[in-house]
């Protein structure tokens, strides 16, 4: 409780206690690192001292796990087009785009994917307009008018569509008014002023090819470029091009899953990071660490998997505040500890199977596919553990090479879990409040 008032006396945000909290811990352990550590020389140049260096590596993990992340989803939310040329009578072009994150604001898609027919055309309408001014299908140096003739919107809920890692796509079909005869050539071109998720993949579908014809897409190479039929045949680098494509394709849904479980980690898992590092800070050795990692990630998976078929459950508002209590008990453990004891193991099993939980929560969200079921939900725990994995060469990245050092637990070891002890008691107090 005093910490808590003291966060209300001084106004502080969640950030700017955790990165007070930090400062202070490892204030000792710079200072002592200052005049310690053999640096070579060209490393204090021009103003730039060994202390600079320390505070660099101390801080350069949690930063590294602290900035958003800011790459796109790429090719878990690609665009697919798709004419289909096969009937001699009609053409189709059919368009699969994500468009909560891109045409329409994340609210805008929502909104579309849960009103009536009626309202839906008159939204949908708007976005074929779009799609029809700046995707182009030129046949034999002719352009080739189209309209909107269905959709279909999907979206499971609106956290999915606002994650580029869960894209719920929308499918607009057209009928391109005019045939597309063999022995000619097509092009899609993509204009400068529609932006949508790259790469686009194009196939293409005609009677007179007895394979279909696949392009990508990207925003500095907008034109598939003339596709011929009849008795054009591919080059080699079309054809490998192609493949290349395809197999990109067949990657994407489990891409998806293991993406949305490493995300999961990083950056979302704020907590599962600071718990992973008091599992490293223990400093007992590279196979001590190994077996605290096996024992949680082989609990946390059991549990992941018995919540996500509905044989275990458990409220968010009694798993969360144990996770952070979780994390001062490991803290705490760390302090007393200079070995690694057959309870820590125990008392890391039971830990995981409550992580677990955690992990299950995300997933309940996220309508794992009925016919890949299994499949998915290794995919993501997959990612998990990459995710973890990555914490781990991060922490070695940044102090791993101090463990030799005979000062390392005093100056580097403790404050350091003396920080997590601190983080971990912030988000108990904070989470039980909001029970």
């Amino acid at each position: 409780m005093f910490i808590a008032g003291l966060m209300h006396q001084r106004n502080y945000s969640g950030t700017k206690f955790l990165s007070t909290v930090f400062s202070k811990a490892y204030i000792k352990t710079v200072n002592g690192m200052h005049d310690k550590l053999k640096l070579p020389p060209s490393n204090v140049y021009r103003g730039v001292t060994r202390k600079a260096c320390c505070q660099f590596l101390l801080w350069a993990l949690l930063a590294s796990l602290l900035v958003p992340a800011t790459s796109s989803a790429h090719l878990l939310n690609m665009t697919e087009l798709h004419l289909d040329s096969i009937h001699p009578t009609s053409t189709k072009l059919k368009i699969k785009i994500d468009l909560g994150q891109s045409l329409m604001t994340a609210e805008e898609y929502w909104n579309a994917s849960t009103s009536d027919i009626k309202e839906q055309s008159i939204i949908i309408k708007e976005i074929a307009d779009q799609l029809k001014s700046g995707v182009q299908v030129v046949v034999d140096d002719r352009s080739v008018d189209f309209e909107l003739q269905s959709w279909i919107l999907e979206a499971s809920s609106l956290e999915a569509i606002k994650n580029p890692f869960s894209p719920q796509m929308a499918q607009l079909i057209f009928d391109l008014k005019s045939t597309v005869p063999p022995e000619c050539s097509v092009e899609i071109r993509i204009g400068e002023q529609l932006e949508v998720p790259w790469p686009a993949l194009l196939r293409v579908d005609h009677a007179s090819s007895p394979l279909p014809i696949s392009r990508l897409l990207t925003e500095s190479e907008r034109s598939s470029r003339p596709i011929a039929f009849g008795d054009y045949r591919e080059t080699p680098e079309e054809v490998f091009s192609a493949k290349a494509v395809l197999a990109i394709k067949k990657l994407v849904p489990g891409l998806k899953w293991i993406a949305l479980g490493f995300q999961h980690i990083i950056p979302k898992g704020l907590d599962h990071i600071v718990f992973v590092l008091g599992l490293f800070f223990l400093s007992t050795g590279v196979k001590t660490l190994i077996l605290q990692v096996s024992c949680f990630t082989l609990a946390h998976s059991l549990t992941l998997g018995l919540a996500t078929f509905g044989l275990v459950s458990a409220p968010g508002a009694i798993v969360e505040p144990l996770i952070a209590a979780s994390i001062i008990c490991i803290a705490l453990d760390n302090l007393y500890s200079d070995s690694l004891a057959r309870w820590r193991l125990m008392m890391l099993t039971l830990f995981g199977l409550l992580h677990g939980l955690g992990f299950a929560s995300v997933l309940s969200g996220l309508d794992l596919p009925r016919e890949n079921f299994l499949s998915s939900l290794l995919l993501f725990n997959i990612g998990v553990e990459i995710g973890q994995l990555t914490v781990l060469m991060m922490a070695f990245v940044a102090v791993g090479w101090m463990r030799s050092w005979s000062q390392y637990t005093e100056r580097v070891a403790r404050p350091a879990t003396i920080s997590i002890a601190g983080i971990g008691t912030y988000w108990l107090i904070n989470r039980i409040a909001f029970i």
